[in-house]
């Protein structure tokens, strides 16, 4: 046997056949990274969601930069299957930072919960404050990081009550729950409070969140994915967020991550197959700038 042909008998008896093509690709650099040869090769391992329903939550994600009391904040709220959405509350905490709104579509029969993503430096101090909260308390084991936490339990109290008055009144709208960053982890929040709070609910609420932090650890995450609802994390490309924190706590993703290729593919995977998406980049092609291109935003 040729010493190549040796090589290529170990690479794929230790990494796979796409390891293998990933070697030969980059010429064996293991810095040179091409995501596209996964994405092109692998087959989505979850239920794959349109991209005009990404798109639509990405949107009321950045909606909640500039919203205020009516739906009118430029680009987002003209974005198509907006039309129709009305401001139900509106929340801005000068304190402990927070912001973000509900809102009601009776064209899609949609209850869509969106918080900010960091924006002031208030902000930035809550994503850097790592430390564990043991929350909720009816999640045996449960937390969660403590910046992110903080932010939301300011609000919480008035935006769940506000959630399930609208839920009463309108019995047949599903609850969509969604973010962008920060944003994302405190939406994450929301969805684990209310539905530990009123487990009816739990069959009408979705999560769509947007270049998010790992926000909770194992036991959190377990609870997220024991629900069976639909949960999406878009990934945009290199985007560094959804990698952090890069320490030793032992905070972990859930739900499906929708990756968004290098060459604008999405592949989808499920909890626990993360490898085949974002996690399958070398850490040389994280960026800041991808955080910030996300379609619809």
């Amino acid at each position: 046997m040729t010493p190549k042909a040796v090589l290529a008998d170990r690479v794929v008896k230790r990494a796979g056949l796409l390891d293998l093509l990933q070697y030969i690709f980059t010429g064996g650099s293991s810095n040179t990274v091409v995501p596209d040869i996964r994405a092109i090769l692998s087959l989505p391992s979850a239920p794959a969601v349109p991209q005009d329903t990404l798109d639509l939550y990405a949107a009321y994600s950045g909606a909640a930069y500039n919203i205020s009391n009516s739906w009118s904040c430029g680009t987002e709220c003209q974005h198509p299957g907006t039309e129709g959405t009305v401001i139900m509350y509106h929340w801005d905490t000068p304190v402990v930072t927070s912001t973000g709104y509900i809102a009601i579509n009776a064209n899609k029969k949609t209850i869509i919960v969106a918080f900010r993503g960091s924006n002031e430096p208030g902000d930035w101090a809550e994503d850097f404050a790592l430390e564990p909260a043991n929350w909720p308390d009816n999640i045996s084991g449960s937390s969660v990081v403590s910046g992110f936490l903080s932010g939301y339990l300011i609000t919480s109290t008035q935006v769940v009550q506000t959630v399930v008055g609208l839920s009463a009144k309108f019995p047949d709208y599903k609850i969509v729950a969604t973010g962008h960053s920060l944003g994302g982890a405190r939406a994450s929040l929301f969805v684990a409070d209310l539905t530990t709070r009123y487990p009816s609910l739990a069959p009408r609420v979705q999560l769509f969140t947007y270049g998010q932090a790992k926000c909770g650890n194992q036991a959190f995450a377990q609870y997220m994915d024991s629900l069976g609802i639909q949960i999406y994390r878009e990934v945009n490309k290199g985007d560094i967020a959804p990698h952090l924190p890069f320490d030793n706590r032992p905070y972990v993703h859930f739900g499906t991550e929708a990756w968004v290729t290098f060459s604008d593919q999405i592949v989808f995977c499920k909890s626990g197959d993360y490898t085949r998406c974002s996690a399958s980049l070398s850490p040389v092609s994280y960026n800041f700038a991808d955080h910030s291109t996300y379609k619809g935003l």
